[in-house]
Protein backbone atom coordinates (compact mmCIF):
# COMPACT_ATOMS: atom_id res chain seq x y z
CA UNK A 1 0.00 0.00 0.00
CA UNK A 2 1.80 3.50 -1.23
CA UNK A 3 1.83 6.19 0.83
CA UNK A 4 -1.37 8.63 0.64
CA UNK A 5 0.13 12.24 1.02
CA UNK A 6 2.65 14.04 -1.20
CA UNK A 7 5.85 13.22 -1.92
CA UNK A 8 7.95 15.92 -1.24
CA UNK A 9 11.23 16.22 -3.72
CA UNK A 10 13.34 16.40 0.19
CA UNK A 11 12.07 12.88 0.86
CA UNK A 12 13.92 12.21 -2.13
CA UNK A 13 16.85 13.34 -2.55
CA UNK A 14 19.32 11.86 -5.75
CA UNK A 15 23.12 13.25 -6.26
CA UNK A 16 25.42 12.65 -8.99
CA UNK A 17 28.79 13.21 -7.43
CA UNK A 18 31.85 13.12 -10.02
CA UNK A 19 34.47 13.85 -7.23
CA UNK A 20 35.54 11.89 -3.59
CA UNK A 21 32.81 12.67 -1.41
CA UNK A 22 34.36 14.36 2.21
CA UNK A 23 31.58 14.40 5.26
CA UNK A 24 32.62 14.21 8.65
CA UNK A 25 30.55 11.44 11.31
CA UNK A 26 26.46 11.93 11.23
CA UNK A 27 23.60 10.47 10.98
CA UNK A 28 20.11 10.77 9.92
CA UNK A 29 16.52 9.39 9.62
CA UNK A 30 16.85 8.58 6.20
CA UNK A 31 18.23 5.82 4.36
CA UNK A 32 21.68 5.64 2.04
CA UNK A 33 22.49 4.40 -0.16
CA UNK A 34 25.81 4.67 -2.33
CA UNK A 35 26.83 2.73 -5.41
CA UNK A 36 30.40 3.73 -7.18
CA UNK A 37 29.65 3.56 -11.36
CA UNK A 38 33.50 4.53 -11.73
CA UNK A 39 36.53 5.29 -9.35
CA UNK A 40 36.50 5.01 -5.49
CA UNK A 41 34.95 6.37 -2.52
CA UNK A 42 35.62 5.53 1.17
CA UNK A 43 33.03 5.13 3.92
CA UNK A 44 32.40 4.47 7.61
CA UNK A 45 29.63 3.31 8.72
CA UNK A 46 29.81 2.70 12.97
CA UNK A 47 33.57 2.11 13.11
CA UNK A 48 33.92 0.10 10.17
CA UNK A 49 35.46 1.77 6.98
CA UNK A 50 34.63 0.81 4.06
CA UNK A 51 36.27 1.32 0.27
CA UNK A 52 33.64 1.41 -2.07
CA UNK A 53 35.25 0.67 -6.11
CA UNK A 54 33.24 0.21 -8.94
CA UNK A 55 30.50 -1.72 -9.33
CA UNK A 56 30.00 -2.10 -5.31
CA UNK A 57 27.51 -0.63 -3.46
CA UNK A 58 26.68 0.45 0.41
CA UNK A 59 23.77 0.64 2.39
CA UNK A 60 23.11 2.79 5.26
CA UNK A 61 20.03 2.38 7.71
CA UNK A 62 18.29 5.21 9.80
CA UNK A 63 20.39 6.37 13.25
CA UNK A 64 23.50 4.62 11.65
CA UNK A 65 26.46 7.26 12.44
CA UNK A 66 28.91 7.43 9.43
CA UNK A 67 31.36 9.47 7.44
CA UNK A 68 32.45 9.97 4.06
CA UNK A 69 36.36 10.43 3.21
CA UNK A 70 38.60 10.58 0.67
CA UNK A 71 40.65 12.43 -1.78
CA UNK A 72 38.59 14.97 -4.17
CA UNK A 73 40.83 14.80 -6.59
CA UNK A 74 40.50 11.25 -7.46
CA UNK A 75 37.96 11.31 -11.06
CA UNK A 76 35.10 9.18 -9.65
CA UNK A 77 31.24 9.22 -10.48
CA UNK A 78 29.16 7.96 -7.79
CA UNK A 79 25.20 7.82 -7.15
CA UNK A 80 23.93 8.95 -3.60
CA UNK A 81 20.10 8.23 -3.19
CA UNK A 82 18.91 9.25 0.36
CA UNK A 83 15.32 8.03 0.85
CA UNK A 84 12.97 8.81 4.12
CA UNK A 85 11.68 5.57 4.75
CA UNK A 86 7.81 6.85 6.17
CA UNK A 87 7.31 8.02 2.48
CA UNK A 88 7.09 3.94 1.18
CA UNK A 89 4.10 3.54 3.75
CA UNK A 90 3.66 -0.28 4.46
CA UNK A 91 5.29 -1.20 0.95
CA UNK A 92 8.32 -2.55 2.86
CA UNK A 93 8.68 -4.21 6.08
CA UNK A 94 9.51 -2.05 9.22
CA UNK A 95 13.02 -1.17 8.93
CA UNK A 96 13.53 0.30 12.46
CA UNK A 97 15.12 -1.23 15.18
CA UNK A 98 16.94 -3.81 12.17
CA UNK A 99 20.38 -3.16 10.53
CA UNK A 100 22.70 -5.10 7.75
CA UNK A 101 24.54 -7.92 8.74
CA UNK A 102 26.81 -6.57 6.11
CA UNK A 103 26.23 -3.11 4.83
CA UNK A 104 28.70 -3.40 1.99
CA UNK A 105 27.08 -5.07 -1.39
CA UNK A 106 29.93 -6.53 -3.80
CA UNK A 107 29.37 -6.19 -7.45
CA UNK A 108 28.83 -9.89 -7.26
CA UNK A 109 25.30 -9.14 -5.61
CA UNK A 110 24.06 -7.05 -8.03
CA UNK A 111 22.39 -8.39 -10.77
CA UNK A 112 21.33 -6.37 -14.00
CA UNK A 113 18.10 -4.95 -13.68
CA UNK A 114 19.65 -3.42 -10.23
CA UNK A 115 22.23 -2.15 -12.01
CA UNK A 116 20.18 -0.48 -14.25
CA UNK A 117 17.60 0.97 -12.02
CA UNK A 118 21.25 2.75 -10.18
CA UNK A 119 22.12 4.05 -13.69
CA UNK A 120 18.16 4.81 -14.51
CA UNK A 121 17.60 7.21 -11.39
CA UNK A 122 18.70 10.63 -11.56
CA UNK A 123 17.82 13.99 -9.79
CA UNK A 124 15.47 16.62 -11.80
CA UNK A 125 13.45 13.83 -13.73
CA UNK A 126 10.25 14.57 -11.72
CA UNK A 127 9.11 13.42 -8.22
CA UNK A 128 7.17 10.62 -9.75
CA UNK A 129 10.06 9.25 -11.56
CA UNK A 130 12.56 9.68 -9.10
CA UNK A 131 10.29 7.72 -6.18
CA UNK A 132 9.43 4.84 -8.73
CA UNK A 133 13.11 3.92 -9.25
CA UNK A 134 13.76 4.13 -5.26
CA UNK A 135 11.34 1.38 -4.77
CA UNK A 136 12.83 -0.98 -7.75
CA UNK A 137 16.41 -0.17 -6.12
CA UNK A 138 14.96 -0.91 -2.18
CA UNK A 139 13.13 -3.49 -3.69
CA UNK A 140 16.08 -5.38 -4.56
CA UNK A 141 18.67 -4.71 -2.07
CA UNK A 142 16.08 -5.30 0.54
CA UNK A 143 16.10 -8.81 -1.18
CA UNK A 144 19.91 -9.43 -0.91
CA UNK A 145 20.41 -7.67 2.58
CA UNK A 146 20.70 -9.82 5.77
CA UNK A 147 18.74 -8.24 8.56
CA UNK A 148 19.51 -8.46 12.34
CA UNK A 149 18.36 -6.45 15.38
CA UNK A 150 20.15 -3.34 16.31
CA UNK A 151 22.23 -3.95 19.33
CA UNK A 152 20.51 -3.18 22.49
CA UNK A 153 23.44 -0.40 24.17
CA UNK A 154 22.30 0.48 27.75
CA UNK A 155 24.43 3.96 27.80
CA UNK A 156 24.92 5.61 24.62
CA UNK A 157 28.10 6.67 23.24
CA UNK A 158 28.96 10.32 23.85
CA UNK A 159 30.25 10.95 19.93
CA UNK A 160 26.87 9.15 18.91
CA UNK A 161 24.76 11.74 21.42
CA UNK A 162 26.54 14.67 20.09
CA UNK A 163 26.82 13.79 16.60
CA UNK A 164 22.66 13.32 16.80
CA UNK A 165 22.05 16.50 19.14
CA UNK A 166 23.77 18.43 16.24
CA UNK A 167 21.92 16.70 13.47
CA UNK A 168 18.84 18.29 15.29
CA UNK A 169 19.63 21.56 16.52
CA UNK A 170 22.38 22.73 13.84
CA UNK A 171 20.58 25.57 12.61
CA UNK A 172 20.65 27.13 16.39
CA UNK A 173 23.61 28.85 17.55
CA UNK A 174 25.77 26.40 19.17
CA UNK A 175 29.26 26.38 21.03
CA UNK A 176 31.83 24.62 22.33
CA UNK A 177 30.70 25.74 25.56
CA UNK A 178 27.06 25.45 25.22
CA UNK A 179 27.73 21.48 24.06
CA UNK A 180 29.78 21.29 27.55
CA UNK A 181 26.95 22.53 29.63
CA UNK A 182 24.25 20.33 27.34
CA UNK A 183 25.95 17.55 28.09
CA UNK A 184 27.52 18.05 31.39
CA UNK A 185 31.45 17.89 30.25
CA UNK A 186 33.67 20.31 30.11
CA UNK A 187 34.93 22.14 26.81
CA UNK A 188 38.35 20.40 26.81
CA UNK A 189 36.30 16.92 26.91
CA UNK A 190 34.05 18.42 23.71
CA UNK A 191 37.06 19.63 22.04
CA UNK A 192 38.71 15.68 22.49
CA UNK A 193 35.84 14.18 21.06
CA UNK A 194 35.98 17.10 17.67
CA UNK A 195 39.53 16.50 17.45
CA UNK A 196 40.01 12.25 17.93
CA UNK A 197 36.40 10.77 16.96
CA UNK A 198 34.92 13.31 14.48
CA UNK A 199 38.19 14.14 13.12
CA UNK A 200 36.75 18.22 12.21
CA UNK A 201 36.94 21.35 14.62
CA UNK A 202 33.05 22.59 15.90
CA UNK A 203 32.53 25.68 13.61
CA UNK A 204 33.42 23.58 10.54
CA UNK A 205 31.76 20.72 11.35
CA UNK A 206 28.43 23.04 11.73
CA UNK A 207 29.18 24.56 8.70
CA UNK A 208 28.87 21.63 7.23
CA UNK A 209 25.87 20.14 7.78
CA UNK A 210 24.65 23.88 7.30
CA UNK A 211 25.85 24.14 3.98
CA UNK A 212 24.36 20.58 3.11
CA UNK A 213 20.84 22.07 4.62
CA UNK A 214 21.30 25.00 2.27
CA UNK A 215 21.90 23.41 -0.47
CA UNK A 216 18.53 21.10 -0.36
CA UNK A 217 16.56 24.61 0.26
CA UNK A 218 18.39 25.61 -3.13
CA UNK A 219 17.55 22.62 -4.91
CA UNK A 220 14.17 22.58 -3.31
CA UNK A 221 12.86 26.03 -2.96
CA UNK A 222 13.39 29.64 -4.79
CA UNK A 223 14.27 31.73 -1.44
CA UNK A 224 16.54 34.61 -1.32
CA UNK A 225 20.56 33.34 -0.39
CA UNK A 226 19.91 35.78 2.62
CA UNK A 227 16.86 34.17 4.23
CA UNK A 228 18.48 30.31 3.31
CA UNK A 229 21.35 31.66 5.10
CA UNK A 230 19.63 32.91 7.98
CA UNK A 231 17.26 29.07 8.40
CA UNK A 232 20.20 27.02 7.84
CA UNK A 233 22.02 28.66 10.92
CA UNK A 234 24.78 30.85 9.57
CA UNK A 235 25.15 34.18 11.43
CA UNK A 236 26.18 35.97 8.55
CA UNK A 237 25.59 35.64 4.56
CA UNK A 238 29.62 36.01 4.03
CA UNK A 239 29.85 32.91 6.46
CA UNK A 240 27.06 31.44 4.36
CA UNK A 241 29.55 31.89 1.27
CA UNK A 242 32.18 30.52 3.01
CA UNK A 243 31.67 27.61 4.20
CA UNK A 244 29.43 26.69 1.14
CA UNK A 245 31.95 26.98 -1.65
CA UNK A 246 34.18 25.24 0.74
CA UNK A 247 31.72 22.39 0.89
CA UNK A 248 30.68 22.51 -2.73
CA UNK A 249 33.54 24.18 -4.45
CA UNK A 250 31.20 26.73 -6.10
CA UNK A 251 29.07 29.25 -5.01
CA UNK A 252 25.36 29.62 -3.79
CA UNK A 253 24.57 31.18 -7.05
CA UNK A 254 26.34 29.00 -9.17
CA UNK A 255 25.16 25.79 -7.88
CA UNK A 256 21.44 27.39 -8.26
CA UNK A 257 22.36 28.16 -12.20
CA UNK A 258 23.77 24.85 -12.39
CA UNK A 259 20.59 23.18 -10.92
CA UNK A 260 18.35 25.12 -13.19
CA UNK A 261 20.41 24.56 -16.19
CA UNK A 262 19.82 20.54 -15.65
CA UNK A 263 16.28 21.35 -14.83
CA UNK A 264 15.69 22.89 -18.25
CA UNK A 265 17.72 20.21 -19.96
Amino acid sequence: MLPKYEIRREEVAIKRNNYELNFPEHLHSYIEIVYVFNGVQHLKIEDTEYEITKGNAAVIFPETVHSFFGRNDIPTETLILICEPKIYGNLFPDLSGLKPENPFLKKELINEELEFAFRSIKPYTGIDIEFSWSCVILSYILNILKLKAKDSVPVEDMTKKIVKYLEENFTEPITRASLAKTFNVSEYYISRIFNQKIRINLRNYLGMLRAEYAANMIRTTNETFTVISRISGFDSLRTFNRMFKAAYGTTPQEYRNNINKLVKE
